[in-house]
């Protein structure tokens, strides 16, 4: 997968394009997400399937704006890695896996995300490892320009 493509993939998650999304993902696809890195038992959300995708995806997104801008984008043939700074905008008071915010606040974050490939090149397990909270006055996405 180039740039160019990961990044018509990326404009599909920033546009809520969930139907188009889905077509890069295989059926049985497995998301899984970082945990806190604290020492007691957790238990990291891992999504199953483009269903269990699309649902945690829209839920989420009834209260919070996200927006994915890429930074490097490496690829081996049967591995993606990539920099993916986010920004979360909240649209009300939330609470969500990344923390808390109110109405109008903003959490803007570097993971690092590892996407697997099917034998028919499609995305069947995506990691998502966790690398920085930045302050939220360096965002760089507007919410009232996005769907």
């Amino acid at each position: 997968m180039t740039r160019e493509e990961f990044l018509v993939y990326m404009n599909h998650f920033n546009n809520k394009e969930y139907d188009e999304l889905t077509k890069y993902f295989s059926d049985d696809i497995v998301v899984e997400y970082f945990d806190n890195f604290a020492v007691e038992k957790q238990n990291p959300k891992t999504l199953h399937g483009k269903d269990e995708f699309v649902a945690n995806y829209m839920n989420l997104h009834r209260t919070v704006r996200e927006f994915l801008d890429l930074g490097f984008c490496l690829f081996d043939g049967e591995h993606l890695i990539v920099e993916l700074y986010t920004e979360f905008h909240a649209l009300e008071d939330t609470a969500f896996s990344a923390g808390k915010l109110k109405k109008g606040e903003a959490l803007c974050v570097t993971n690092w995300v590892c996407y697997d490939f099917s034998s028919d090149g499609r995305f069947s397990h995506i990691r998502i490892a966790h690398f920085r909270v930045h302050d939220p006055e360096s965002k760089r996405f507007d919410p009232e320009l996005w769907p």
